[in-house]
């Protein structure tokens, strides 16, 4: 007898289930230790799947299909509509694989699941877009809360968790609880605090608790539960990664009523989701404010038994276990324990909830370098709590801290505009917002033997009256301009911290991370957080965090270097530099007839180079992203650094002029541009007035570097004189380049993208470049040249970021991709595509022809573009993406885009059919502009045509109208 229809096709969208299982990598990375002692059934069942797929074309093609992109829903509805008419082919077979897959479902503790209802094509939602459907926390008035929440978390990698902990706090607030309140504590865990600002508006309780090693959530929990949960009757520990639905609390706590019992866990699932699922989560039950999501939406990985995500107790049964064990560090095993421990000590039960949601996140590793579980060497329930546990010292020993204050009393002075340079980095604050502390800057000094503390607090305060921009503040005109106010008298707070011999240097970068990781609110507060750690009220050691809005690297310096001679017993006096000069004096002169030609120098070498370079250096075609759209590699080749010092010295260039050079050959072969441009930053540091001056003088500098037809040494030349060229005529007032920059873009029809950046932050002391090493053997150490992926995000404001660092005879580079347009799987061979040129060129002057050629064969090599694409003004353009721009800015006027062959180059006509006499060529150039950001391989046309749509069009044989 055949089995029905429905029962077919339940047996075939198994079978692709497994097929799934075996492929698709999110399933080991949901839990490693599951995985494993479930891939044997997944690969039984696969190689089934393979040989009954293998029977025709078609089947192999839909198997073959799915094993490539096992994530794709679409690859496993069509290998399930392939099977089940291969099961009502083979009835034979039918009761053979059911039976196989029913045994199997028995065993495995992972498992696909693909609702009915789930669409792909979601798009995605990030950090900014959660937040936004945040609100502050509002706790109702009455008595101590009967649950506390705690939710450990850490996330270094940009958004990804953070934005998964927003929408875990959204959900919470969003709760049917009715019979007392509800306590959220968060308990971030990291070497400084990198989002209180985001987290604290949003909890009832934030707590930091310093620590740099691997991730552990057993004792941040445990700090959560010491120093935030006194008073309360139940605890619920909760994953920052968990969605909840509106029932949550008040269902949890009635099991407590009604039954009696100790602690449980909700569900007997959890679902792993994807990322258009987590943003279909999100949107419905954070945006729509659903009461819950539904499953027929959702696609993920199905974990049978988890041990936690979400843990409920009665407090007293969990400080009767001493906690968590805080033995665990890194993934795996700490929920497994305290679970077992609480069976054992009173009544644990597991309910059988809906899965619980767990949102998409890069995934932690799981095994150590040996490839074993981090806590493998930890016994399971042994855990005691020892002499106590949640001590939030507990990685760093500091006892408790102290503050005192420095006064300072002098001068007022009229508020006045910010320095160039301060504005530059004024701007860039407002677009990161909460996670601009990533620009402050730091200054650290040792204190000499024998200093007393009011020595060290004189010192300060010094420096303080000395330097006008550390008693500065950032107030807004009425338009909402940045001027920056000194203050004539105020007080600075100090932090205080003790220390024993021994952990002087552990409590000075616990004390950095605090004063580090949090923005400068500049309309109320100082831009220049100091700090003391002493051992037995002796100073030991000087930290200043500054805003760097108000401080560069080169003001850091002077910082130091001054802060150091007065330690030291210098008065103030015998400083150099007398009189200080002070950023309103720089921002005056700026604003004065020898200032602005200063700009108007530099912006006229800017408008040059923006008239001869391509609207971006990546104009498609564009790619689908990866779920972390923005990620970065790192490279560490001994073999790159040692051949760049090796051509710097035969080419008398620097290493950072010769590695730029290598950077854009590469880059140019990668996205088959003809001209590299890239974005750099530059100090100023050597103009008169600017040495000593503490503020922020940097400004931006464009190097567009032509790959011509010549030698590698001649591309280091052209390098080393363009950087030059930035170096003298590169200061500029940044709203007047934002204009000139707008301007030209106008002019040209392009949306001029300049977010190709190279930094090269490596510290080489006063330009002295470190040693060769002639007997090294370059070919030898290319053999130990490794990358790695060091970070993801899902915003960023670049398409592709260079970068270098210090590091012995290993500076490691890294490079930061937008892989819309450039695909992760490019970037290794693209970072040794630099080590493969470096170490050529070491051995010989090498002509660029021959080095594209080695990349190529490399797999560097020019995207695939056809015949549709078209070099026009320096700028890689498909008419077809123009006449997409044109309909998005002309919505209401059929337009077309013609290309017209000229000696000069391809010339782009629009015909625009319009009946409103009043609008100009200039009105559509306008609005064609305005849309490019979003058109990448678009630009808009020379000439605009307009007719009525009664009448042909006038100059029909091909006369524009209307030239802009």
């Amino acid at each position: 007898m055949t089995t029905t229809t429905p029962t077919l096709r339940a047996l075939a969208r198994r079978l692709a289930d497994y097929a799934v299982l075996a492929h698709d990598p999110a399933v080991p990375a949901a839990t490693a230790g599951y995985w494993e002692m479930s891939r044997a059934h997944y690969t039984a069942i696969d190689d089934v799947v393979r040989g009954f797929s293998a029977k025709d074309v078609a089947g192999a093609r839909a198997y073959q299909a799915l094993a490539t992109a096992a994530h794709d829903p679409a690859h496993h509805r069509l290998l399930t509509g392939y099977l089940a008419g291969m099961l009502h082919r083979h009835p034979a077979e039918q009761a053979r694989l059911g039976a196989l897959v029913a045994a199997s479902d028995r065993e495995i503790w992972l498992d696909h699941h693909l609702g009915d209802r789930h669409t792909p094509d979601r798009a995605p939602l990030g950090l900014k877009e959660v937040h936004a459907l945040a609100g502050p926390r509002v706790r109702p008035p009455g008595a101590d809360p009967r649950v506390h929440v705690v939710i450990p978390f850490r996330d270094r990698t940009g958004e990804g968790r953070a934005r998964n902990l927003l929408a875990c706090l959204i959900a919470l607030r969003d709760q049917d609880y009715a019979i007392g309140s509800v306590q959220v504590t968060v308990v971030e865990t990291d070497v400084h605090p990198r989002w209180r600002e985001l987290i604290e508006p949003l909890v009832d309780s934030y707590v930091f608790a310093a620590h740099d090693g691997r991730f552990n959530k057993s004792w941040a929990v445990n700090v959560g539960v010491v120093t935030e949960g006194a008073g309360s009757v139940y605890t619920c520990v909760l994953d920052a990664d968990i969605l909840i639905d509106r029932s949550f609390v008040r269902r949890n706590v009635r099991r407590f009523l009604d039954n009696g019992h100790t602690a449980h866990v909700c569900c007997d699932q959890s679902l792993s989701l994807d990322g258009p699922s987590t943003a279909e989560a999100i949107a419905r039950r954070c945006g729509a404010g659903d009461a819950d999501v539904p499953l027929d939406v959702l696609r993920g990985v199905l974990l049978r038994e988890p041990p936690g995500g979400a843990l409920w107790a009665r407090s007293d049964a969990y400080e009767a276990v001493s906690g968590f064990d805080e033995r665990f560090e890194g993934w795996g095993g700490e929920d497994e324990d305290i679970t077992r421990r609480l069976q054992r000590s009173g009544d644990f039960r597991r309910y059988g909830d809906a899965p619980l949601l767990h949102l998409d996140h890069p995934r932690p590793a799981m095994r150590d370098s040996e490839q074993q579980p981090f806590n493998a060497h930890v016994k399971m329930e042994t855990w005691d709590g020892g002499a106590g546990y949640g001590d939030p010292f507990a990685y760093t020993g500091i006892a408790p801290r102290s503050t005192a204050a420095i006064a300072f009393s002098a001068t007022a002075r009229v508020p006045g505009p910010l320095m160039w340079g301060q504005r530059l980095l004024w701007n860039d604050s407002q677009w990161l917002g909460e996670n601009d502390h990533y620009f402050n800057m730091t200054v650290s000094v040792p204190v000499p033997p024998g200093c007393r503390l009011t020595q060290v607090l004189d010192c300060l305060q010094h420096l303080v009256h000395r330097h006008e921009a550390l008693r500065s503040r950032v107030i807004l005109t009425p338009a909402g301009a940045p001027l920056q106010e000194v203050l004539p008298s105020g007080s600075i707070d100090v932090l205080l911290a003790e220390a024993s011999p021994d952990t002087v240097e552990d409590v000075a970068v616990q004390s950095h991370a605090e004063l580090f990781g949090r923005s400068f609110r500049l309309a109320d507060e100082w831009p220049v957080r100091p700090c003391v750690v002493s051992v037995q009220g002796l100073p030991a050691h000087v930290t200043l965090v500054l805003s760097h809005v108000f401080a560069d690297a080169g003001a850091a310096a002077v910082l130091a270097e001054e802060l150091t001679a007065l330690l030291a017993g210098t008065t103030a006096d015998k400083l150099p530099g007398q009189p200080p000069a002070q950023p309103l004096d720089r921002a005056a002169y700026e604003a004065s007839p020898p200032g602005q030609r200063l700009s108007a120098i530099a912006l006229r070498r800017l408008e040059k180079q923006l008239r001869s370079i391509p609207q971006t250096m990546f104009p498609g075609p564009v790619l689908k992203p990866d779920p972390y759209r923005y990620r970065r590699m790192e490279m560490r080749s001994p073999a790159l650094t040692e051949a760049l010092r090796r051509i710097a010295d035969r080419e008398k260039a620097s290493t950072s002029t010769v590695l730029l050079a290598t950077v854009a050959l590469v880059l140019a072969a990668a996205t088959g541009q003809r001209t590299a441009v890239f974005k750099t930053v530059l100090g100023n540091r050597a103009f008169p007035g600017l040495e000593r001056l503490v503020g922020n003088t940097l400004s931006n500098g464009i190097v567009p570097v032509g790959i011509k037809d010549a030698t590698f040494a001649r591309l280091v030349n052209a390098v080393g004189r363009v950087t030059m060229g930035n170096l003298l005529r590169s200061q500029c007032d940044p709203t007047e380049r934002d204009a000139v920059t707008a301007a030209v873009s106008h002019e040209r029809g392009v949306h001029v993208d300049l977010s190709v950046f190279f930094n090269d932050t490596r510290d080489i002391a006063r330009g002295r470049e470190p040693h060769m090493r002639p007997e090294a053997d370059l070919e030898a150490l290319s053999a130990l040249t490794q990358t790695s992926w060091v970070g993801e995000w899902e915003r960023q404001d670049a398409k592709f970021f260079f970068h270098t660092r210090s590091d012995r005879d290993c500076d490691p580079v890294y490079a930061m991709v937008d892989t819309a347009f450039l695909a992760s799987a490019s970037v290794d061979a693209l970072l040794r595509g630099l080590e493969r040129v470096a170490v050529r060129v070491a051995e010989a002057d090498t002509p660029i022809r021959e080095l594209r050629e080695l990349l190529e064969k490399h797999g560097t090599g020019a995207p695939a573009r056809g015949p549709d694409w078209l070099l026009v003004d320096h700028c890689w353009i498909r008419p077809g993406d123009i006449s997409a721009a044109l309909a998005a800015a002309l919505p209401a006027w059929p337009s077309e885009v013609l290309v017209t062959e000229r000696e000069e180059g391809p010339i782009l006509t629009a015909h625009v059919t319009c009946d409103d006499p009043s609008v100009s060529p200039q009105d559509l150039h306008r609005a064609v502009v305005s849309v490019l950001p979003d058109f990448p391989a678009a630009m808009a046309p020379s000439r605009y045509l307009i007719t009525s749509a009664d009448s042909p069009p006038a100059g029909a044989a091909g006369e524009p109208v209307g030239p802009t």
